[in-house]
């Protein structure tokens, strides 16, 4: 079921989506064609597009690559660039993170729900009927809503939610938010393993990487063009955290991950969409691999933004999680995870 806020608000990214499309009409242009794509597929790697860029000849005539219409943005990197900054650009751009004009970072939040999968609960697996996770990167908050059966059909359900410093367990999405309704039980010690899978998510890692890069906290370092925020960032002596190397052809983009003390994240990127990131926190090693790169969005809404279709969690050496994508909303959505009482309370 939608919730009517859900629902008006669907209704609202879809006329704002109309009434660009409209707009380049007018002007004498086609749908529009965010980060400078064709408006009939997403190019560049997920479709064999040009592998670093994607800003050049195969860009329509008179955008320069600028989305939703926009004229170009105020960066264009050099074809083939090994800078820290043009791939930190291009990983954003292929990915379809880049919106407007300005061709700034605007996701702000992600409904995700996976087609089928299995999580390990109890060191057993877990064969899951329901996974669905809701982020807002600026809180940052993420919940995931796990629904599964176990190898003797007994069942399992938990919601995970992590806002900000604080972690805890709900048995109903937004449990305790209305009194009597639902019951929220404080997990302090899940927060780090928490924002380890929040900020190595396919979308949350190039934000991270972003702001290491920039010497700034996530919340300062969205909305805005990343090229033009790290040549501000440098020129105000920003000490960056963020690193880049190459292994041949890949770029390998080291970061910490924010708000978990000591953790550094490996993201290894080929044509700018990360393969796997890998994340050493102590003695623990968290791996992300990441696969079937597509736009999962309804069809009905494609907007030509990336997401991993295949996401497989190994914690030392463990499959601790193996996900399939359903479908995706990649957008303003309203997603908030507000912190109970009881949770506040219990302390970080």
């Amino acid at each position: 079921m939608v919730d009517r806020r859900s629902l008006a608000i669907g209704v609202l990214a879809v006329l704002v989506a109309m009434s660009h499309v409209e707009s380049g009409r007018a002007q004498g242009q086609g749908a529009p064609a965010p980060r400078g794509q064709g408006a009939a597929a997403p190019q560049g790697p997920a479709a064999g597009g040009p592998p670093a860029g994607g800003r050049g000849a195969g860009a329509p005539q008179g955008r320069g690559g600028g989305g939703f219409g926009g004229d170009a943005g105020p960066f264009t990197p050099t074809p083939g660039a090994k800078d820290l900054k043009s791939v930190l650009f291009n990983w954003t751009w292929h990915m379809g993170m880049l919106r407007s004009g300005a061709e700034s970072e605007l996701v702000k939040t992600l409904d995700y729900h996976a087609a089928s999968g299995t999580i390990q609960v109890d060191g057993q697996p877990c064969t899951l009927t329901k996974y669905r996770v809701q982020a807002n990167y600026q809180v940052p908050g993420w919940r995931t809503q796990i629904e599964c059966v176990r190898a003797n059909k007994q069942k399992y359900s938990n919601v995970e939610t992590v806002s900000g410093t604080y972690a805890w367990d709900e048995d109903i999405p937004g449990a305790e938010l209305v009194p009597g309704k639902g019951k929220a039980t404080p997990k302090p010690t899940a927060v780090e393993e928490r924002l380890i899978r929040l900020w190595a998510s396919p979308q949350g890692a190039p934000k991270a990487a972003i702001a290491g890069a920039a010497g700034l906290p996530t919340a300062e370092s969205f909305g805005q063009n990343p090229a033009v925020l790290l040549e501000r960032q440098e020129k105000a002596g920003a000490k960056a955290t963020t690193t880049l190397s190459w292994s041949g052809e890949k770029a390998v983009v080291t970061f910490p991950i924010p708000g978990v003390d000591g953790a550094m994240a490996t993201a290894t990127l080929v044509n700018y969409l990360p393969e796997s990131v890998v994340v050493t926190h102590g003695s623990n090693k968290t791996e992300f691999i990441y696969g079937k790169w597509a736009d999962w969005n309804n069809p009905l809404f494609k907007i030509e933004a990336l997401y991993a279709g295949t996401i497989v969690e190994r914690r030392n050496g463990t499959v601790v999680r193996s996900l399939t994508a359903k479908v995706t909303e990649i957008g303003q959505i309203y997603v908030v995870m507000p912190v109970p009482e009881s949770v506040r309370k219990a302390g970080k």
